[in-house]
């Protein structure tokens, strides 16, 4: 099968390559959304991303890192970041500007030493995929972590400023017995199509609730409208 990610590095790569047009479509529960690939390159990240990496300490485990926008703030502020994507192109765009230890793994299979930080911003949960995941990547998350560790980690509460037709959505999952943060995505790049995938998006008192229940304590650190920051540390 192919990655469903596999559109989203071409119009990475693109872009790096000089196609300053390179747009990647997102189909996100039927709704489209164009995104520039320039997004992905941004210097001035959002304020809660900002924070996230002020947050940083220790060994930092990147996950998900794109094409190095985080762990190359953290790299220049003198930090020990290793960073990992599932794509290629992105990957081998952040060793091209200069990430020194980036890797293509899935933190689901990722093998290292402890990290005192794992970072996962940018819509950082939503590589858990469905919420019946959730407490298995957690677990995951802490045999990764140092004893003492914490992991770093945004996401949004959809419910927050959604309009009527999205409140119908989220009301037909629930009645379905889905988790109204789970969202099926697909990617269409120059007229491609690419395979489609779950993504989570998840309101901080449910992650915290489950965080709990899976030996966690979780804080929220900040938020704005939906979208917020979340520590979590293992007890």
């Amino acid at each position: 099968m192919q990655n469903p990610y596999a559109l989203h590095g071409a119009a990475l790569m693109d872009y790096y390559r000089g196609d300053v047009g390179a747009t990647l479509v997102s189909h996100q529960d039927g709704q489209r959304d164009d995104v520039p690939a320039a997004f992905w390159f941004r210097e001035n990240i959002d304020p809660i991303e900002d924070l996230a990496v002020d947050l940083c300490r220790g060994r930092i485990l990147d996950v998900g890192a794109g094409t190095g926008v985080h762990s190359l703030k953290l790299q220049g502020r003198g930090q020990s970041v290793t960073s990992i994507d599932i794509v290629p192109e992105c990957v081998a765009i952040m060793q091209e500007r200069g990430v020194r230890n980036a890797m293509v793994a899935d933190v689901c299979d990722f093998a290292g030493p402890a990290f005192y930080t794992i970072l996962c911003i940018c819509n950082g949960l939503d590589k858990v995929g469905r919420f019946s995941d959730l407490p298995r990547f957690l677990t995951r998350v802490r045999e990764l972590l140092s004893p003492d560790g914490q992991l770093i980690a945004d996401s949004f509460d959809l419910r927050i400023g959604a309009d009527l037709a999205q409140r119908a959505e989220f009301a037909r999952k629930e009645a379905e017995g889905r988790y109204f943060g789970e969202l099926d995505m697909r990617f269409e790049y120059k007229s491609c199509i690419g395979e489609p995938f779950t993504v989570l998006q998840v309101d901080f008192e449910t992650l915290r609730q489950v965080a709990e229940d899976n030996g966690w304590s979780c804080e929220l650190v900040k938020a704005d409208r939906g979208h917020y920051l979340a520590r979590a540390r293992p007890r």
